[in-house]
């Protein structure tokens, strides 16, 4: 059973996407893309020194199914193992958490 965005390389490397999130999310990635297209804020890094941006973070709890912060940092993106890198994402991930589940922050 192949996993959601699993595709033929020929096929993946002919979306239009970053490599980086071609490789993370098959063919989800334009989709996770254009999350960053729409809001430039969202394509921005969490922390500095890690790729991961908002838009994945958003994608994680819209359509993969993240819980809380710590489900982000910890598991989903591995930001929260270092305590000074979580610290520093943790505001950014709340706002987040709190827009997509229309909580506010």
């Amino acid at each position: 059973l192949p996993l959601v965005g699993a595709a033929a390389p020929r096929m993946l490397a002919a979306l239009r996407a970053p490599r980086r999130l071609v490789q993370r999310y098959g063919t989800e990635a334009p989709a996770v893309h254009a999350l960053a297209e729409q809001d430039p804020r969202l394509g921005e890094p969490v922390v500095p020194g890690h790729a991961v941006t908002g838009a994945e973070l958003l994608w994680a709890l819209r359509h993969e199914g993240a819980l809380d912060e710590a489900d982000l940092l910890d598991r989903r993106t591995r930001i929260g193992l270092v305590p000074a890198d979580r610290a520093e994402a943790l505001n950014a991930v709340r706002g987040l958490v709190g827009e997509a589940l229309g909580t506010g922050s």
